[in-house]
């Protein structure tokens, strides 16, 4: 979401849900870009894995799909409110990727779409591989 809607996309869950349509049309819809960036990913039902910004729980849904053990953040909780209540299979934890409330090596899988944009890149980049195993993987569509 472009930086200068985030404040409305958090307050309308419509009007994020229908920019991010619209632009998902590009690769064949909504469901085919949340499952990109992990699109042929090994991921277990023991996978830890992090829903990194999960909004309404969009991605999360298909995180859960695949892991037993999923947490989604976001700094909104509004969207909290709206992933609890739409994929209750995760645990939910309001914070800003900046700043993880984390320890070190919490996750197998860090997975993010559609934020990074949002975020300052060299903060984000400390904050993956502090939250990251030793595996490092990191799933991300920008």
């Amino acid at each position: 979401m472009a930086t200068i809607l985030r404040n409305l996309s958090y307050r309308y869950q419509w009007l994020y849900d229908g920019i991010s349509r619209a632009a998902a049309l590009t690769v064949g819809g909504e469901a085919k870009f949340r499952q990109l960036a992990i699109a042929g990913l090994e991921i277990t039902a023991e996978t830890v894995a992090l829903d990194l910004c999960c909004g309404s729980g969009q991605a999360t849904a298909f995180l859960t799909a695949r892991s037993e053990h999923v947490t989604g953040l976001d700094a909104s909780p509004l969207s909290i409110a709206r992933a609890q209540a739409n994929v209750p299979a995760a645990t939910y934890i309001e914070g800003f990727a900046q700043n993880l409330p984390f320890a070190d090596a919490s996750f197998d899988l860090v997975h993010t779409s559609a934020a990074l944009h949002e975020m300052d890149r060299p903060t984000l980049q400390k904050s993956f591989g502090k939250s990251t195993a030793s595996s490092n993987r990191v799933a991300c569509l920008p």
